[in-house]
């Protein structure tokens, strides 16, 4: 027997609604071995021209004899991977690097302060021009501070290391720079033999030299490098308070990641 034709609209219109909801932050998840990350969006900032791919583009672009400046680049939606998450927040770390400068450019200076990672000019920089630029006042809200660092860090030594949220040493490890961070800011990328990655700093201070701060070598292990290298990129990470937002779309993949909605009022 058919149904009538108002109760298949009825119906219809019910979907339709339902499927038009905000997703609930609690759908956030950190890493699970068994079905991987969760990917947001959160924030703008240049990255690429006309789109790109970085894992079969980067040294292309790293070799490319033509100039570009930040104005050939149209500031687009920061992807982010949640490495773990709570009832308080979620811990994410950005997809690619999004530009490569110092830790501290005087070493010797970075020699007696680079223990404390709040005190070096890259945690300013995050958390004052990148801060600015790459969020907006409601986006910035939904961030929470993290020790005396500010609201915008680097990953930990400890962190880079861990398996159980994704990373480790290897292929977990590795991290390829955007064109905006490889052919304006000069981050520097591995031969392709080697990958393609870009190098990036992680916050804390090598053992071994104290002018030097930490960072990713082209197999995927931990090393160190001097604090001033200028072409050391730079993967942010962040935060996020769960009360902060709404998942107001996609699916939470890498190719149709969260979008996130701020609450006006955090509940």
């Amino acid at each position: 027997m058919k149904k009538p034709f108002r109760v298949l609209c009825f119906i219809a219109a019910f979907f339709l609604f339902t499927a038009s909801l905000p997703v609930s932050a609690e759908e956030l998840r950190g890493y699970s071995k068994k079905e991987g990350y969760i990917y947001v969006t959160l924030g703008q900032y240049p990255q690429f021209i006309d789109g790109g791919n970085p894992l079969k583009q980067s040294w292309r672009w790293y070799m490319s004899k033509t100039s570009v400046t930040r104005e050939d680049f149209t500031p687009e939606p920061i992807l982010w991977r949640v490495l773990t998450a709570d009832d308080e927040k979620a811990y994410l770390t950005s997809e690619y690097v999004l530009f490569a400068m110092p830790m501290h450019r005087d070493y010797n200076e970075y020699a007696k302060i680079g223990s404390d990672f709040g005190r070096t000019e890259l945690c300013a920089y995050l958390n004052d021009t990148f801060l600015t630029e790459a969020f907006t006042p409601e986006e910035a809200e939904m961030l929470l501070p993290c020790e005396t660092f500010g609201k915008v860090f680097l990953l930990d030594s400890a962190d880079v290391k861990n398996a159980d949220i994704g990373l480790g040493t290897g292929k977990g490890l590795r991290c390829w720079g955007t064109e905006y961070a490889i052919r304006v800011t000069g981050a520097y990328v591995f031969e392709s033999m080697n990958g393609s990655h870009s190098a990036y700093w992680v916050r804390n201070q090598a053992t071994s030299d104290a002018r030097h701060a930490r960072c990713t070598k082209h197999d995927g292990s931990l090393g160190h490098i001097i604090a001033d290298r200028d072409n050391e990129g730079v993967r942010p990470a962040v935060w996020l308070a769960m009360d902060s937002f709404d998942i107001a779309g996609g699916s939470g993949t890498k190719e149709d990641p969260y979008t996130l909605s701020p609450r006006l009022t955090p509940q």
